[in-house]
């Protein structure tokens, strides 16, 4: 199998640098809007199809590198040490200097019975161990006339005008894409590749009224290039012809439907001599008819519950879409070619599907080119008998047909055809997906997924996860597990918030949906990942691979005894705690420290950017927080505004809180308590939450490390 492994993008648009390597069998290019999806698309549809060729122009030259040319340019007609004569020269030559958009590709392929009569003449490497053809693709400034030179140097136009137009060169190279050989005709490059995109934008209307059969119509393209398919198209008129010529229909409707027509020729014919002519009708079918009749019996439908049939025109397009795509994949297979790169690409296909169809297409797109025979039904026998009973008829064993007979036979021989025609055999080829869709994205899998990140809507990056997982110090074992669950979002963010339960979650949003000071944060892709304190810190490698700025809430989780520590003075317990250690391993991974107080101190001198990379930030409860332990105590603290979660409450004072402030929170039966006990005794964190957003009390209630944490990630 011959394949594209690897496809090197240069000053293309958004891609000032990138390599995109492809699976031998599907490839998922995932990424939010904006990100460069259709941009790849549009280059392959560009270099791999000749019809498209040169279409690049200027326009696609990444912003970066023309704005170097411009003052590259500018810098020669600006040098008041040249005269005019050395500038015109200068220019003349500068397009070899300039920034080109570079197009490189890695063909491979499998082994030494694979078909490569197309490439043989392209080998630049003589490394026998290799099996790999690189070619690479120019697209360069076409040089610059005197004259437009002149011009510009009168200024009389703007030099941006005149360098604006690029000219495509295609080489063949070794693996360096050095020691190049330029081919010269194009179009023996276009041979090397059988491509097909089924784009975004497509044929398929949610009206039944321009739907049309497209489906139907749609079919018919998967069995025109079968083996079998002429054969039964021959068999097929051979029969219906014959029919026809049984019922003799030509001269009834002779008879019927002329006479008057054939009275009033012959007295107009008196008029011109006599030279009109007869005029019959011709009941015999020619091969050029045959699609016409086709589309007119062929009707996909749906059957539901108790045999209920849907034709395809009332059908939801959900379903419509996905039979579709199958079919595109269908008549894709039946063009591959050996001898070629054969790729066929889905340009976000979730369009129009729900997740589970989305599950559904991937399971079987990868499958598409694996076929096994149906087994016979009672449909199929039915269609068999009347095969039998059709060829009665043709060959003379029943004397006369019925025109219902005819119907019959021309319906169920157009069957034959249709099921006879799909018929296929496995020949792999490979699949591009490009997706903004999780559920596609989790269904594909790690090793096939390459991820698309915009920055700052100027470039773009590839970020490979078959390169992350092979890492060597990359848990390959908790990322396959895992992805799927909660980290597929972490492909599509601007930026990430990790937490640990389903309180934190409701209040994160809350805060970014309602609070004015975060409103910037709000029109971000933020995806909110749900982790324990015991695993954030695993999810590290891969965002720093995906160098996505990412905020992690956790609780400092220091040891607590509910039964002894209620007991201890303020002053005591505090100072204990500042010696004890916490048990959550993400801070003691990130911080690196245990105790209490070493994590305070580092805190303050971090501001909770323990790492390197400064992508990361890390916040918890600290002394600012009234050495809350959680959440809920930290809340508390806040709204209630005690110095500490430790201070003591009396029984009666406490009950008044919890009703003036619509808390979720029951009573101690002491006499008195603190709002860590009472927390620790907490049954329902969400219900706590619930109330006092409900309320309205929880803009009053964010804790000082919460606030602390929104406003690093919203800068």
């Amino acid at each position: 199998m011959i394949t594209l492994e690897k496809l090197f993008v240069k000053n293309y648009r958004k891609f000032y640098d990138g390599v995109i390597t492809f699976d031998n069998r599907i490839t998922a290019m995932a990424g939010a809007n904006n990100s460069g999806k259709t941009s790849l698309v549009e280059l392959m549809s560009n270099i791999f199809i000749k019809e498209k060729r040169d279409s690049i122009n200027i326009e696609d030259l990444n912003i970066k590198a023309r704005l170097e040319d411009e003052l590259a340019i500018d810098k020669v007609i600006k040098d008041g040490e040249l005269d005019d004569h050395s500038k015109i020269d200068k220019l003349q030559e500068i397009h070899k200097e300039l920034n080109k958009i570079t197009i490189g590709l890695a063909i491979k392929y499998d082994d030494d019975n694979d078909s490569l009569e197309r490439f043989s003449e392209y080998l630049a490497d003589v490394d026998i161990t290799k099996r790999n053809f690189y070619f690479q693709i120019e697209y360069e400034y076409t040089p610059v006339k005197e004259k437009d030179i002149i011009n510009i140097l009168k200024k009389e136009v703007d030099f941006r005008e005149i360098f604006s137009s690029l000219q495509p060169k295609v080489y063949y190279c070794d693996e360096h894409f050095e020691h190049r050989t330029r081919i010269s005709d194009r179009s023996d490059f276009y041979n090397l590749f059988n491509y097909h995109c089924v784009y975004a934008i497509r044929k398929l209307s949610d009206t039944s009224e321009e739907k049309q059969n497209f489906l139907s119509k749609h079919l018919l393209k998967t069995v025109q290039n079968n083996q079998n398919w002429q054969g039964n198209l021959k068999d097929l008129i051979k029969s219906i012809n014959k029919l026809l010529n049984q019922q003799d229909l030509s001269n009834e409707i002779d008879t019927i439907t002329l006479r008057h027509i054939k009275t009033t020729l012959d007295s107009f014919s008196k008029t011109n001599g006599g030279n009109t002519g007869k005029l019959g009708i011709d009941f015999r079918l020619e091969n050029k008819d045959i699609e016409k009749v086709l589309l007119d019996f062929i009707h996909i439908y749906f059957e539901q519950d108790e045999g209920v049939r849907i034709k395809e025109q009332k059908q939801g397009l959900g379903y419509s879409n996905l039979i579709y795509l199958l079919l595109e994949a269908q008549i894709f297979s039946e063009k591959i070619d050996a001898t070629k790169v054969n790729l066929l690409v889905f340009e976000e296909p979730e369009a129009h599907l729900h997740p589970q169809m989305e599950s559904t297409f991937i399971q079987y797109i990868d499958a598409i080119n694996k076929s096994k025979k149906a087994p016979e039904t009672e449909e199929s026998t039915e269609i068999t008998e009347n095969l039998a009973a059709a060829r009665e008829i043709e060959a003379g064993l029943k004397e006369s047909a019925t025109a219902t007979e005819v119907a019959e036979v021309v319906e169920t021989e157009i069957v034959k055809v249709v099921v006879e025609g799909i018929e296929q055999e496995s020949i792999p080829f490979q699949m591009l997906i490009t997706t903004h869709s999780s559920e596609m994205t989790k269904t594909i899998g790690l090793d096939n997924i390459r991820i698309l990140r915009s920055n700052r809507h100027i470039g773009s990056k590839v970020y490979d996860l078959n390169e992350f997982i092979n890492l060597p110090n990359t848990d390959k074992k908790f990322y396959e597990k895992f992805f799927q669950f909660n980290m597929v979002e972490m492909v599509f963010a601007d930026k990430l918030i990790l937490f640990e339960g389903d309180a934190e979650r409701l209040l994160f949003k809350y805060i970014i949906s309602n609070l004015e000071q975060y409103g910037n944060l709000s029109s971000q892709y933020i995806s909110y990942i749900q982790v324990g304190g015991a695993y954030a810190h695993k999810y590290l490698d891969l965002i720093d691979f995906l160098e996505v700025k990412t905020l992690i809430f956790t609780d400092i989780d220091y040891k607590y005894d509910d039964t002894e520590d209620i007991k201890k003075t303020t002053d005591l317990i505090l100072e204990e705690i500042l010696n004890r250690k916490t048990t959550n391993d993400t801070i003691k991974k990130i911080v690196d420290k245990s105790t209490i107080s070493e994590i305070f101190e580092r805190e303050k001198e971090k501001k909770g950017v323990f790492l390197p990379n400064n992508r990361v930030c890390l916040k918890f409860q600290t002394d600012s927080d009234g050495y809350a332990r959680t959440l809920e105590d930290a809340l508390l603290h806040k709204l209630l505004k005690y110095e500490t979660v430790f201070h003591k409450i009396t029984k009666k004072d406490f009950k008044l809180l919890i009703e003036n402030n619509q808390l979720v929170l029951t009573n101690t039966s002491k006499t008195e308590t603190n709002l860590r006990d009472r927390v620790d005794k907490l049954n329902n964190k969400t219900d706590f939450m619930y109330a006092l957003i409900y309320s309205g009390k929880i803009n009053y209630a964010i804790p000082t490390y919460i606030e602390e944490g929104l406003n690093w990630l919203r800068d």
